[in-house]
């Protein structure tokens, strides 16, 4: 499997083996030190689609349901660009981080740092308390 042979998981064998080809890109990303914060390069990026094509196949084949209430502030952000029609990749141009690094941030496998709350404030113009609550 090529990184352009699949735009879209419908089947159990493709997820199987996207999230196989995810478990390498880590590892071979790990090994050469290229999985670092804020990094920006074809394993990063290949991996970041990968994992959005495994999370939608999630999302409309195995009925995977959240374990835990969203955190107010990322439904916030959430709706934020929901409003404004954004997909991911451009909500995090907005906010100048990476899609990668939203996207960890966005699943709760990231926390905000005190330059995004920053930014949260001043460009989205979320509340200073929902922010300063849940970071």
């Amino acid at each position: 499997m090529t990184k352009e042979d699949i735009i879209c998981i419908t089947t159990r064998e493709q997820y199987d083996e996207v999230r196989a080809r995810v478990n390498e890109l880590i590892n071979e990303a790990t090994a050469k030190g290229l999985l670092e914060p804020d990094a920006d390069n074809e394993y990063i990026r290949e991996i970041g689609k990968l994992a959005k094509l495994t999370a939608e196949y999630e999302d409309n084949y195995m009925n995977i349901l959240p374990l835990k209430a969203k955190n107010p502030l990322i439904k916030a952000i959430e709706d934020y660009f929901y409003a404004r029609n954004m997909k991911r990749k451009d909500a995090a141009e907005v906010l100048g981080i990476n899609e990668s690094v939203f996207s960890q941030i966005m699943n709760g496998k990231r926390k905000i740092s005190t330059t995004l709350a920053k930014k949260l404030y001043t460009e989205l113009h979320l509340e200073a308390d929902l922010i300063l609550q849940n970071i």
